[in-house]
């Protein structure tokens, strides 16, 4: 019975408390690397993770009041670790600090401690913008997001490019797809506090409708890299995501489905599967 406790346990920590989202930042990171024949960086997917979880660990717990009535789940589960906040926030900053210290390069640092600052400095101070722009949260994030390319740039030495700028734009809109998805479950709490999203404006079917237009948009920058030689062949395994973004967005109509799981499953599950993706068309190309 212990055992079932402590698994159950395991599994909410690595669903509501972040953990899937922040190794899918990984996942971007190695996805990137492989894209562009870099060797794969254990210290840099290690920062990618952290300043992920960093950012999303201080938002959960600052907004708890706001998730209890739309994200139950996830909020009864943080309400186990409230104590140990400061504790386990510490812990995060402190291998943050010490991966940095490792990696030793200091566009990589002031970039990593901008991106983290991005992140909680929507929700400390602009998060009010959601009442006033449609879909800001949206694009903000999607944006802090986007820069692991140039981290990426910055780690390898590799130059600003139209190559990174096409790569920049595909993680834009792919992660612009996941935070206009996930509204969708929110929007009861998003009305009260009288943000400005799609779901809200249009409805849950309306939004899903303009998520299959992102979706097909989302991959033209690969197609470009690769009819231009910008990007290896094997990259257009990537385009299975439409398929399976195709899916969940589908499955997300039906009234039974239970839109939680799919968005903190499925939908953030996505990144981490990137990178396998890409290497299984790598050695497909290559036999």
């Amino acid at each position: 019975m212990e055992i079932k406790k402590i698994t159950k346990f395991l599994w909410g920590e690595f669903i509501y408390g972040g953990h899937l989202l922040s190794f899918g930042a990984s996942g971007i990171l190695c996805f990137s690397a492989i894209i562009l024949n870099q060797k794969i960086s254990i210290p840099l997917l290690i920062l990618g993770y952290l300043i992920s979880q960093i950012t999303y660990f201080y938002n959960h717990f600052k907004e708890l009041k706001k998730d209890f009535l739309t994200n139950f789940q996830r909020t009864q589960h943080i309400q186990k670790s409230k104590k140990y906040f400061l504790i386990i926030f510490g812990f995060y900053w402190g291998f943050f600090f010490l991966c940095l210290i490792y990696i030793n390069n200091l566009a990589v640092i002031l970039l990593s401690l901008f991106i983290i600052s991005g992140g909680l400095l929507y929700t400390i101070f602009l998060k009010n913008l959601s009442k006033k722009i449609i879909e800001f949260k949206s694009f903000y994030v999607s944006f802090f997001w986007a820069l692991s390319i140039i981290l990426i740039g910055f780690y390898y030495n590799v130059s600003f490019s139209l190559l990174l700028s096409l790569l920049f734009s595909f993680v834009f809109l792919r992660w612009l797809m996941n935070t206009i998805f996930f509204n969708i479950k929110d929007i009861e709490s998003d009305k009260k506090e009288n943000l400005k999203t799609l779901a809200i404006l249009f409805g849950k079917h309306k939004t899903i409708d303009c998520l299959h237009i992102i979706n097909i948009f989302s991959f033209v920058p690969i197609i470009i890299g690769v009819y231009t030689n910008l990007l290896p062949l094997f990259s257009l395994f990537i385009l299975i995501f439409y398929f399976y973004s195709f899916y969940y967005l589908e499955k997300a109509k039906k009234e039974k489905t239970q839109i939680h799981n799919l968005s903190y499953i499925m939908v953030d599950g996505e990144y981490l599967l990137w990178p396998f993706i890409l290497l299984l068309g790598k050695i497909i190309i290559n036999l």
